[in-house]
Formats: structure tokens, C-alpha cells, sequence
């Protein structure tokens, strides 16, 4: 808790001295008063944190952030050192993040809608309530697997729901069926139907970003050796929310347009705050190509992939 409320009153020092944003701008942005930011500058001179630097400031990549928010456009940028040495670890800092995100902007009456995976079980499993209340958590895609597990859309909805005092819709549907006339059935299904149009209608989504080369999807064997080839050649590199897209972020037409049961990217994409969780090394093309296409407002991952999208921005 104290490492938390330290690292705010890093971010809101930053701001204020390096950013040079009124304080007025920044209450409007964490959505406090104007004399809670002035409290928390004073508590910030008064803990040493500000000196002539801002001392602290590792705990966010304050820098990268603000470039990859200007360069991509982004509603913000959440950029984490990459502390852990293992994917475990990595996958706790950027959820853990992401929660520091998103207790600022979940309010009373949302929908939030989640996709599958586990950067978002992790989200899921380790937010906790913020005060808010009637949110509702709605899944973005069918059944990941072929049984109910942890990276499950469902199980997810459900573990943020008890953790946030909200209620959760389920989706009953595996993910991929076999054509499109089963999909169209299942879409006209009513419960179907209601919880497709309860997710496309959120305030908020909490999406992961795939990559096609080192996919989740094959470790647990929803896609096989001869999928992952076909979707390569179509030029296909990640996902969101089983969404498939190329290198510039475009949505590929590829053998499973027509039989995934989720919302499409361009329902997706009009969600008001999208916010894209994803990091480690693996899935550097896949976030930058997400990125290039504009597919998320925000973005949070860590130092390492921050820098590399950077470098080949500006070799470009």
C-alpha cells in the first residue's frame, strides 16, 4: 500500500513539475479535487520524493511513457521497469499496473468487458474493490480451451466480479466452431445475443495482445501446428481477444474470420477506453503492430518492449 501511494505521488509530481500540467489539469485527469492535488505535493516535498529530480521515478518509466503516448496516441501509457526475471513475475508487474490504471477510471454504473488469458486473469485475480458500485463485468469472447480454465473469458468475469463487488455475465459458446452457419446460429442465440451486445456496449475493456509465433492458443491446444501455419500466411502476426492482425494492426482475413464467436475488432475498437495489456519479448511485433493500428487507448507493458518499438520507430 505504501509503495502504491508513493508511486502516485510520483506520477502527480511528475506532472506537475516535469509535464508542467496545472494542478487543475491533473485533478480532471485522476478525477480528485484540485486541493487533494495540492495535499499531495505538499506530501510529496515533505517525503523527500521531490528534490530537484523526482526521486522514485523507477517505478514508472514516466519518459517512455509520454513518448509512446504522443508517437501512438494513446489515452495514456503505462510503462513498467522490468524487474522480474521470469514470465511470472513480469505478468504480475504489468497486472498489477494495469489495476493502478484502472481503480482512477472505473465508476459507478460501468460495464467492463474482458477478454481471456493470463495477463487478464491476473488483473482479475489480484484487483480489489475501489468503492463503486452496479458494474457489471461482461466477457468479449467465447470459451478459450476445451474445458472451463483460470484463462477462461468466464472464469475471469467471474473472479473480477467477486473482487470488485460487481456481477458478471457469462458466455456459453466455445471460442472457434467448426463453420460459419454454426456461428450465425449461436449469435442468434438470446442469452448469446445479450451478453455480445452488454460487451460491445462497456465502458471499459481489458484485453491481452497475442503473438501468432508464441501463442497460449497452442500451448493449450486451441490452435494446432497446421493452424498456426495458415495464419502466418495470411500474414497474420497477433490478436486481441481473438481478433487476428497483420503488422500494421489490420484486421487479416484468415480461416477462423467466420467461426469465432467474439466481438470483431471494428466492434471492439468502439469501446470508449480499450486498455491493452501485454509484455516480454515474445510479444514486441505483436504490441507494436497493435499499436500501429490504433487498437487500443491504453497501453500497458514493460521498459524492455517499450524501447525496442521505439528504436524501430525511429530507424523508420
Amino acid at each position: 500500500m505504501e509503495k502504491s501511494k508513493e508511486r502516485k505521488l510520483a506520477e502527480i509530481a511528475y506532472m506537475y513539475y516535469i509535464d508542467e500540467m496545472s494542478q487543475s489539469q491533473i485533478a480532471k485527469e485522476y478525477g480528485i479535487s484540485r486541493s487533494m492535488v495540492s495535499m499531495m505535493l505538499n506530501e510529496a516535498r515533505a517525503k523527500g520524493i521531490v528534490r530537484i529530480e523526482i526521486k522514485n521515478s523507477e517505478l514508472y518509466c514516466f519518459d517512455l511513457q509520454r513518448q509512446i503516448e504522443n508517437i501512438f496516441g494513446l489515452k495514456k501509457a503505462v510503462i513498467v521497469p522490468r524487474l522480474s526475471k521470469n514470465e511470472e513475475g513480469l505478468i504480475t508487474q504489468l497486472a498489477d499496473g494495469a489495476i493502478d490504471y484502472l481503480s482512477q477510471i472505473i465508476n459507478n454504473n460501468m460495464t467492463i468487458a474482458v477478454s481471456w488469458g493470463r495477463t487478464v486473469y491476473e488483473i482479475a485475480n489480484r484487483i480489489r474493490p475501489n468503492g463503486k458500485t452496479n458494474i457489471v463485468i461482461s466477457p468479449l469472447v467465447g470459451g478459450i480451451g476445451n474445458e472451463i480454465n483460470t484463462y477462461h473469458s468466464n472464469v475471469i468475469a467471474d473472479t473480477m466480479a467477486q473482487n470488485l463487488g460487481a456481477s458478471s455475465l457469462g458466455l456459453y459458446s466455445p471460442v472457434f466452431v467448426a463453420t460459419k452457419e454454426v456461428r450465425d446460429l449461436i449469435f442468434n442465440d438470446k442469452s448469446i445475443k445479450k451478453v455480445i451486445e452488454t460487451s460491445e456496449k462497456a465502458d471499459i475493456a481489458i484485453v491481452g495482445i497475442g503473438s501468432i509465433a508464441s501463442s497460449t492458443m497452442t500451448e493449450i491446444g486451441l490452435l494446432e501446428e497446421d493452424d498456426i501455419k495458415q495464419l502466418l500466411d495470411s500474414g497474420v502476426i497477433g490478436d486481441i481477444s481473438t481478433c487476428f492482425f497483420d503488422k500494421n494492426g489490420e484486421e487479416t482475413e484468415n480461416i477462423f474470420s467466420k467461426r469465432t464467436v467474439a466481438l470483431k475488432l471494428e466492434q471492439l475498437k468502439k469501446i470508449p477506453t480499450i486498455v491493452a495489456v501485454a509484455g516480454g519479448d515474445k510479444k514486441i511485433k505483436a504490441i507494436h503492430g497493435a499499436l500501429k493500428g490504433r487498437l487500443m487507448d491504453v497501453l500497458v507493458t514493460d521498459e524492455v518492449v517499450a524501447r525496442s518499438i521505439l528504436k524501430e520507430y525511429e530507424g523508420n
